[in-house]
């Protein structure tokens, strides 16, 4: 319900004169045309995110830190790495390509994950390629990636397939992250 509550808030956003002229000759009218745009809007746009939402669930001084290119000594490694998380699952779900979608982030005492859900297995898929194509996506010096190091934790990319029902895992160590 959020979600259609969302197209519909970016519809009135983007398209409120024309929302506003056809309801204004008819109020059935200019109803069944935010229902056929809201349907258009949930087939073929990501879903949008509610920034006020995420604003709100953040205290200033924690925006200033998960945003920060800099490295802040006053915060621990943990709760730097939990507050992005958090952070970035708020972004969530967010569209990758066209097979896969970001649905979230977490963090353990051995990893830093990265959730993604596939709705098929791609055409040619190799776990080998597609960890080479994540290794030379990763910024090594990015705030994230030095306190992954220095927390002494891997990264994990997570990826569940909808149509096999499986799981699998491309594990980056703290090692291949130093070098």
């Amino acid at each position: 319900m959020r979600r259609i509550y969302l197209h519909i808030k970016r519809l009135f956003k983007k398209f409120w004169f024309i929302i506003f002229f056809f309801s204004a000759i008819s109020l059935v009218f200019g109803l069944g045309l935010v229902i056929i745009m809201t349907a258009i809007s949930l087939l073929f746009f990501n879903d949008p995110v509610d920034i006020n939402a995420i604003l709100d669930s953040f205290t200033e001084r924690e925006l200033e830190i998960v945003l920060s290119e800099n490295m802040d000594d006053s915060v621990n490694d943990d709760e730097y790495l939990t507050l992005v998380a958090r952070y970035q699952s708020l972004l969530c779900p967010k569209k990758v390509d066209s097979v896969t979608t970001w649905v979230s982030s977490e963090v353990t005492n051995e990893a830093y994950i990265y959730e993604y859900e596939l709705k098929k297995e791609p055409n040619g898929f190799d776990v080998n390629i597609l960890k080479n194509n994540i290794m030379s996506s990763i910024n090594k010096n990015s705030v994230q990636a030095r306190r992954m190091v220095t927390s002494n934790r891997d990264m994990v990319f997570r990826y569940y397939n909808r149509s096999t029902n499986e799981t699998f895992d491309i594990r980056i160590s703290c090692e291949e992250l130093k070098g």
